[in-house]
């Protein structure tokens, strides 16, 4: 057994309602694991029972932020008077909250005659903010104020990149404020950490116009997101490169090795007229609106990059595979395209459309 398996402990049924329990961590023996939830609890503790009543006589049963009822010496747990009851539906009363007037539930019954039924104290709603089974779990709602505004989500998406320090929070021993509400307190820019949270919710970084990427990348920086600081690096890296003057193959070169082969760059607007690109490897790059005047793209890989409204007037483009290439409305005069391979072997073509000014002799 790990000792990072942790568990919620609760006196009784009722205190599972209330949501007044500890949390421990599972020792090597069960013998541990029972000191330990007594000196948490502050009780003798002689034996732990699962949600539904039964005995839990081994520690491998237990798995992590399992619910565990720990029995009191002497409560009326350890004698068995308040565990759920299995009874004969063609006796028992309608009421499902009834008890069974039979000292022996008749276990020759088929399945389906037979029905679960929980004391009162016992019967939580289906719609609590936790299930019966887990509680509390990591499918809990949790309220966070960051900088004075207020966002829902639940412990299973804080908890989805398990190095985060949003993660941490609900480990044992980690202090955390809350407001009058009940809400952790987190002292950063909400503008900037509703992107994160969205994207711990769903995988995908969507940054809305008008939200500065460096100051996302700083908050994923804080928080631990690692996942998420190499797509906003790149997004930080492509936005320096569209608004940067004229530079160099060397320069462009440095940007490039540095982006991750998964990330998309973005050149709009990129000034690369006369810069030589020959034959570099430059397959799904965002080059729109970019001044590509008499840039040396000769053997280059091209595909699946973007071109759409760029100026490529007399642009070498001889031997480059332009497959699944996006260019309308492309200046593309006096361009060569000497040798260049435009269709997959699966039949999609690249788009042309709209460009301007191209001459067939520059296909040859």
């Amino acid at each position: 057994m790990s000792d990072a398996v942790r568990i919620n402990i609760f006196r009784s049924y009722e205190e599972v309602v209330k949501r007044n329990g500890k949390v421990i961590l599972v020792g090597p023996s069960l013998e541990d694991t029972l000191r330990e939830a007594g000196t948490k609890l502050r009780e003798k503790i002689v034996e732990l029972q699962t949600i539904r009543g039964a005995t839990i006589d081994e520690i491998s049963l237990l798995r992590d932020w399992d619910t565990v009822i720990a029995v009191v010496k002497d409560s009326p747990q350890s004698s068995g008077l308040s565990s759920p009851q299995l009874v004969d539906m063609a006796t028992a009363p309608d009421s499902a909250h009834a008890s069974s007037t039979s000292s022996t539930p008749d276990f020759t019954l088929r399945e389906k005659d037979r029905k679960w039924v929980e004391p009162a104290e016992f019967s939580l709603r289906r719609t609590s903010t936790f299930p019966v089974s887990d509680a509390p779990s990591r499918h809990d709602w949790v309220r966070l104020n960051v900088g004075g505004r207020i966002f829902a989500t639940t412990r299973a998406t804080l908890s989805s990149d398990p190095t985060s320090m949003l993660a941490r929070m609900f480990e044992p021993g980690w202090s955390s404020v809350t407001d009058s509400s009940g809400a952790y307190l987190i002292d950063r820019s909400p503008e900037y950490f509703e992107p994160l949270l969205n994207f711990l919710r769903h995988s995908k970084l969507i940054l809305n116009e008008g939200i500065n990427p460096q100051g996302v990348l700083e908050e994923a920086k804080f928080f631990g997101i690692s996942k998420a600081i190499d797509p906003l690096e790149t997004i930080v890296r492509s936005e320096e490169l569209s608004l940067s003057g004229h530079f160099t193959r060397r320069e462009f070169l440095k940007v490039l090795s540095t982006t991750s082969s998964s990330a998309t760059l973005r050149c709009q607007g990129a000034h690369l007229e006369g810069v030589d690109l020959s034959n570099l490897d430059l397959r799904h790059i965002n080059f729109k609106c970019a001044n590509l005047r008499q840039c040396n793209l000769s053997g280059c890989d091209l595909s699946h990059c973007i071109f759409e409204r760029a100026d490529m007037y007399q642009a070498n483009l001889d031997g480059a595979i332009v497959q699944c290439v996006h260019m309308p409305r492309v200046n593309m005069e006096g361009a060569t395209f000497k040798g260049c391979t435009m269709d997959t072997m699966m039949g999609i073509h690249t788009n042309l459309e709209g460009i301007l000014d191209i001459r067939p002799k520059t296909l040859v």
